[in-house]
């Protein structure tokens, strides 16, 4: 698969209990729902060095670096350890803290509660 092609295939899903429930927006926002997709498929850790996702997100390394420290600063993230990338550079690797995505859900569903249509 060459890079362009690879790069067409990439996408953030942006949940609404992350904006509602837990209140980010912007690079925050961006940043924490990759980490969040990436480990529900990676078994719950993430490694992307903070230049590909710079790239993939169009923001500087330096953007990264600020965001991924607020979101580790506000127990949103967890830094769980180092992991050696196919290049040669160790990245770092983070894993959701479950106690603000369960809070974040509990908001959303006090918010909207489910209708009697729902099923």
């Amino acid at each position: 698969m060459t890079r362009t092609s690879r790069k067409a295939s990439e996408y953030v899903k942006v949940y609404r209990f992350m904006t509602e429930g837990m209140g980010l927006s912007g690079t925050e926002l961006l940043i924490y729902a990759r980490v969040f997709g990436f480990s529900k498929l990676n078994g719950g850790e993430f490694w992307e060095s903070k230049r590909g996702i710079a790239e993939f997100l169009g923001i500087s390394e330096r953007q990264a670096h600020r965001s991924f420290r607020s979101l580790v600063d506000k127990g949103l993230l967890l830094e769980v350890g180092e992991r050696l990338l196919p290049n040669g550079r160790i990245t770092k690797r983070y894993e959701v803290a479950q106690e603000p995505v369960r809070k974040g859900l509990s908001s959303m569903a006090r918010r909207y509660p489910p209708s009697p249509t729902d099923t």
